[in-house]
């Protein structure tokens, strides 16, 4: 593809340092799983993953069943057999289609007793262990099996018996992670060591990216990281080895000049306040540059930090270069959008926003390039 195009830049070595580093903070015998929902947090889920593969990674965990599909199948045409890994779908078991989770291997985290339910019952017609992960909800109210939900269904004889179920991995998620010092924390830790002593054999799971980086005392067996493996997290006062692995570079379309008191985009929204030198950018809120940084945004040009001027369109912003001088200008083809002196952060906190949605929305039109 040519560079020419707006395009997102990936550091896949980046990636499997960040992944080392977060495998390091916990001990030998606790799994470090990596979470590639969501198109792998916008860097794109198939390469993330079988990058995070080569690197070591074993487990994945996805939201959705599609996305563990299309990732079973990618792994398939790239000689991973089914049985070397492990890919969790985080939204329970969609029951229409329980013959793809037995056929492809996929692993569904049950968050309702009514999916327990129902995948003992297909279990023992079809005399065959059926893996799972269980999904407790020690707090957060969002996804799981609450505590007096599990009470009861333990307290029912007539299906208490789970022998056709091979509950792998217990898990829960903690709502406050990113305030180490929460109290949430620990009354969440402590309800998810007594909700998992009814299922004594399985491995437990508790902390994603934040989680992790609380304390080994919320690391159990198995670790879930998504965002750090990206680069981000939240807390500035945790130390961090990890980061951003993405740049997003698009090309300069066109340079002019304009004088005082000219117009400039949609609305002529800005008015030219001295003659300037500006430069239409091939990349707009389509693209995932969302149009309120017109106020904010920080744009890379040559090691020069310039600003977007008039509104963000659907396929290009203009920035003011009157700053950049003329020597850089014309060895310049390509600037940077999000980068080292502008990432996800920064952006995410001129927006009033988290990462996590700047990451997740960039736009699917620019083409990601993969580095080693």
């Amino acid at each position: 593809m040519s560079t020419e195009l707006s395009h997102f830049i990936v550091d896949l070595g980046q990636l499997t340092r960040n992944w080392q580093w977060l495998n390091t903070k916990t001990d030998a015998n606790c799994h470090t799983a990596c979470v590639v929902k969501a198109d792998g947090y916008g860097h794109g889920m198939n390469t993330i993953a079988f990058s995070l593969f080569e690197a070591g990674c074993r487990t994945f965990c996805v939201a959705r069943l599609e996305e563990a599909l299309q990732l079973r199948f990618f792994l398939i045409q790239k000689n991973v057999g089914i049985n070397v890994v492990e890919i969790i779908s985080f939204d329970g078991l969609q029951k229409s289609d329980f013959a793809l989770y037995q056929k492809y291997k996929i692993i569904p985290a049950l968050k309702q007793v009514s999916e327990i339910e129902f995948s003992i019952n297909i279990a023992r017609t079809a005399a065959k262990k059926f893996p799972v992960w269980m999904q407790l909800d020690t707090g957060m109210n969002r996804l799981g099996i609450s505590e007096n939900e599990l009470n009861s269904f333990f307290e029912e004889s007539s299906i208490n018996d789970m022998t056709g179920l091979d509950v792998k991995v217990v898990m829960s998620h903690l709502s406050c992670s990113d305030a180490p010092n929460h109290s949430a924390n620990e009354k969440q830790r402590t309800r998810f060591i007594k909700m998992s002593k009814k299922f004594r054999t399985a491995s437990l799971s508790l902390s994603a990216s934040h989680g992790l980086l609380i304390s080994k005392n919320f690391h159990f067996d198995i670790t879930r990281p998504g965002i750090a493996l990206y680069g981000y997290q939240d807390n500035l006062d945790i130390n961090f080895g990890c980061k951003p692995i993405l740049n997003w570079m698009a090309p300069i379309l066109q340079i002019r000049d304009i004088n005082k008191g000219e117009q400039i985009g949609y609305g002529a929204d800005y008015t030219a306040s001295q003659p300037m030198r500006i430069a239409t950018i091939g990349a707009g809120y389509a693209d995932g540059y969302n149009r309120s940084l017109s106020s904010f945004g920080k744009i890379e040009v040559g090691g020069y930090i310039c600003k977007p001027v008039g509104r963000i369109s659907m396929d290009s912003l203009v920035i003011d270069i009157s700053n950049v001088p003329e020597a850089y200008l014309a060895e310049i083809s390509q600037v940077c959008l999000l980068g080292e002196h502008y990432n996800a952060k920064d952006m995410a906190a001129d927006l009033s926003t988290i990462s996590y949605e700047i990451l997740t929305n960039l736009g699917s039109r620019p083409k990601r390039l993969y580095k080693k």
